[in-house]
């Protein structure tokens, strides 16, 4: 197993707040702007675990408490997508343990627009007024990859939307002499953690799956067990293909699921935020599949992916995600985290779930429902060891809304 040491930023508190406004009401039914429709069918192992990731990251956390943060994410995401349109915008978040959902605006009449629209959601919201807009963040952050800066961190930029600021993760030793070389305003430099990150491949044991190509199934390179099986897409013309991690990609051979091939690796990229494959299915088993399957542990083992993340937007600090993959448990439900980070180094980082080996370009998604799932990324990496038993808790991802373009594949979605 490829293993690699990577300082980790660590989260920055301190919030650069101008003014800021709160009000309480009452929730509401959940709607979301332009939702597709959605299958009957349920996944009661993976709500579970959802609502047990938000227990796991914040103890505190009644059992009731976080089944009414689970059960409120449809209506907080039609809320952040409308907020989102504006140019004002500088990123928002949600407080689990207080449940409250924090939007930050670079104007005060913007903020005050983004309280009545959530007010009229029923959602406990909080407004602040920052000094950047999301998009001026993401320039900043953008900025420091080309320079000495980045390079003294080994590329780990990330965006905080607490603190409105980018931030810049260096060793110890390095701190005193980045910052003499005078910190741009807006960027916060940190000291790493000194927790390893692994890349997530090995060999797993999860039950073979090769009726469909579906996301968090087995992958294998000719014939060994390696890696996890991403979402599958296609091309305009409908050429087929299965995403994976970049960094399983192990030269020209055959990758397969069960004992049926797919194809070839086609592609791959391993840079900065970005690991990501894809393998082609020359397989005729596969090429009249619909695709858009998610591997659960129950039933028929297959769940429909309903909808993709559009824009890096979309995703939320604070919302729960769930991994297509398990390696410890083979027969067990997909796991779920909380995200503490849609910018950590140009990954998004999820805090309560430290993944596994084998779990490695395995699907990431949001679970809004019982019944509804998005699309937002492909497993990389997590804590070096397995579940915490190495001290670690995080795991992270690269975006789907920035993988798409590399290959101009539609990530295939369904309602049932």
């Amino acid at each position: 197993m490829t293993t690699r040491t990577i300082r980790l930023p660590a989260l920055v508190t301190a919030a650069v707040l101008i003014a800021s406004a709160v009000f309480t009401a009452p929730v509401q039914a959940n709607t979301v702007t332009a939702k597709p429709a959605t299958s009957s069918a349920t996944d009661d192992k993976a709500v579970a675990s959802a609502i047990a990731a938000y227990r796991t990251a914040y103890p505190q956390m009644s059992e009731a408490a976080a089944r009414a943060a689970f059960d409120q994410q449809l209506t907080r995401k039609n809320l952040q997508m409308q907020v989102s349109t504006d140019a004002a915008y500088g990123g928002s978040w949600f407080d689990a343990p207080s449940g409250v959902m924090h939007l930050s605006l670079t104007s005060p009449a913007a903020a005050s627009e983004a309280l009545k629209t959530a007010q009229k959601l029923g959602i406990r919201a909080e407004a602040h007024v920052v000094k950047r807009s999301w998009a001026d963040l993401e320039r900043l952050a953008a900025s420091l990859q080309s320079n000495s800066m980045a390079k003294a961190s080994d590329g780990v930029v990330g965006i905080d939307v607490k603190s409105n600021t980018v931030t810049l993760a260096v060793s110890s030793q390095s701190v005193s002499a980045v910052k003499a070389q005078g910190v741009p305003a807006g960027v916060t430099v940190v000291t790493g953690s000194n927790l390893k990150r692994e890349l997530d491949a090995g060999c797993t044991s999860r039950l073979d799956c090769d009726w469909t190509i579906r996301a968090g199934a087995i992958l294998k390179y000719n014939g060994s067990p390696v890696c996890s099986v991403g979402f599958t897409a296609r091309t305009s013309t409908g050429q087929r293909y299965a995403y994976t991690a970049g960094h399983c990609n192990s030269g020209g051979g055959t990758w397969s699921t069960g004992a049926q091939a797919i194809g070839p690796m086609t592609g791959s990229i391993v840079s900065g935020g970005l690991d990501a494959g894809i393998i082609r299915n020359d397989n005729p088993w596969f090429q009249y599949d619909t695709g858009g399957e998610i591997y659960i542990e129950s039933g028929s083992r297959t769940m429909p992916l309903n909808y993709v993340a559009p824009t890096m937007g979309y995703l939320l600090v604070g919302e729960t995600v769930c991994l297509a993959a398990n390696y410890t448990s083979p027969n067990g439900p997909n796991r779920c985290g909380i995200i503490g980070s849609t910018n950590d180094g140009g990954m998004v980082r999820v805090d309560g779930l430290d993944a596994c080996g084998g779990d490695s370009g395995g699907g990431w998604y949001w679970l809004g429902s019982a019944t509804y799932r998005v699309a937002y990324g492909i497993h990389s990496q997590s804590h070096y060891g397995c579940n915490g038993d190495q001290g670690g808790s995080q795991s992270w991802f690269s975006p789907i809304p920035q993988i798409t373009p590399l290959w101009g594949l539609a990530v295939e979605t369904r309602t049932s």
